[in-house]
């Protein structure tokens, strides 16, 4: 059977009202939870406790290390797979996702990934499957032995997997509903900041100023958030302490 190749690995911080819902949502998969949460959570079944905060990556490696099957699903606990959605990743297999939809309709259905730096949400749905640069986190179908790069806590780790195993596919009939937000809410200037760094580590260090400079314009387009400047600037920061130094880095 499919579902016994598969586990479902859970990373949890805050929403134990949309962690139940999504639990309730795949029952008959065997599931794993990260428990990433300040206080932890009495559940049970199968679950990981770390300390607390310790970002999405961690969490998710977290979860991976103890995977025995051969694949697994990575899940917000602010997700839920509609319908066949878990059947139609694993008989897909590999890298891939399924249409993320949200309250206000379709979500993403890929990451289109230009060569010069910018990272765009695709919303077309497509008839058929097909292959994309990268595909969100939120519910994503992977080997068990692939990690997610520590480095980016809070973003861009998903867009950094599927660039570093050659690009993923999207699974056009499968559904996933994601509330999002639950962690971190997307316009914090924490957020912004983990963007900034996180899409700077995804390019070349030469793409970094346009990279500043598409964010920077994103949040004056949304209002003149100086708060949210700032936490460019403060991504940028991150990102050149977390490059390896040139003669570590690999040639193009």
């Amino acid at each position: 059977m499919l579902r016994d190749r598969v586990t479902l690995v859970v990373p949890h911080r805050r929403r134990r009202d949309a962690l139940g819902r999504l639990l309730a949502a795949v029952e008959g998969w065997r599931v794993l939870v990260v428990d990433d949460s300040d206080s932890g959570i009495d559940l049970d079944i199968p679950r990981v406790r770390l300390g607390g905060g310790s970002g999405f990556a961690r969490a998710c490696n977290a979860g991976l290390a103890f995977v025995t099957t051969p694949c697994a699903v990575l899940l917000n606990d602010d997700a839920v797979p509609l319908g066949d959605c878990l059947d139609r990743l694993s008989r897909q297999g590999g890298l891939c996702g399924p249409v993320l939809v949200g309250p206000g309709g379709v979500e993403s259905t890929g990451i289109a990934v230009s060569s010069w730096g910018r990272v765009r949400q695709q919303v077309d749905v497509p008839a058929a499957n097909r292959q994309v640069a990268a595909l969100s986190g939120a519910c994503l179908h992977l080997p068990s032995w692939a990690r997610l790069d520590e480095r980016l806590p809070h973003g861009f780790e998903d867009v950094e997997l599927c660039l570093r195993l050659g690009g993923a596919w999207l699974v056009a009939g499968a559904r996933c509903f994601h509330e999002g937000g639950g962690t971190l809410s997307r316009t914090a200037p924490e957020a912004q900041a983990h963007a900034v760094t996180g899409q700077m580590l995804c390019f070349d260090p030469a793409r970094e100023p346009l990279v500043a400079a598409l964010h920077a314009a994103q949040v004056l387009r949304e209002g003149a958030d100086w708060a949210r400047l700032r936490a460019v600037a403060r991504g940028w920061q991150a990102a050149r302490r977390l490059r390896p130094p040139p003669s570590a880095r690999a040639r193009p």
